[in-house]
């Protein structure tokens, strides 16, 4: 696949309805993307599609019961995974995170390959539909909120129910596990809000 700079233009690329395979792993599962231009010009969907079973689109939520169920289940595997996250976070390519590959734990939803692959790709759909100008200003509710909620699961401080729900609703994470956003007004009032 690549680093977040080179998949960015493959992604714009894609015509509308026109569904590219991104990653297949050693399973079989293929991480696809298929762009739709719903929320925006360049709005895409993330899939997954096991061998001998249906196409799916995995949301954010599954992403954060599946990195709840691995931190539960083996803390100390699950800090190189979180490792591997900060990495794709930041722009590195899944591939180059192949030490967190081989991880299994007792309890997941997919693959730690599986599970890189289609979290970059979600990290990405945020920052293509959730960043526009509004009064002057350029909020920005990109890659970072997704990762507000990764940090949270991590730290372990809270059940996935109220993380769930926050994300559900739209709600931001504790700004003390987003600090892109510490300056920024909307997001502060959004905090205030939630009584954090």
């Amino acid at each position: 696949m690549g680093s977040m700079r080179s998949i960015v233009p493959v992604l714009k690329g894609l015509a509308v309805e026109e569904r590219k395979t991104i990653y297949v792993s050693r399973e079989g599962i293929e991480v696809v993307v298929t762009r739709t231009g719903k929320l925006g010009p360049q709005d895409f969907v993330v899939g997954l599609k096991s061998p001998g079973r249906n196409e799916f689109n995995p949301t954010h939520i599954r992403l954060l019961i599946d990195l709840f169920l691995k931190r539960h289940s083996d803390n100390w595997k699950f800090r190189h995974l979180f490792a591997a996250l900060d990495d794709v976070y930041n722009g590195a390519d899944p591939a180059v995170c192949d030490r967190a590959f081989g991880l299994s734990f007792p309890m997941f939803l997919d693959s730690c390959e599986v599970t890189l692959y289609y979290c970059q790709l979600l990290m990405l759909e945020q920052d293509f539909n959730y960043t526009w100008p509004r009064e002057g200003k350029t909020w920005k509710y990109g890659r970072e909120f997704l990762k507000g909620f990764i940090n949270w699961v991590e730290s372990g401080e809270e059940t996935i129910d109220k993380i769930v729900t926050n994300a559900v609703r739209n709600w931001p994470p504790p700004p003390r596990f987003v600090p892109e956003f510490l300056g920024n007004i909307q997001y502060a009032y959004l905090v205030d809000s939630h009584n954090y």
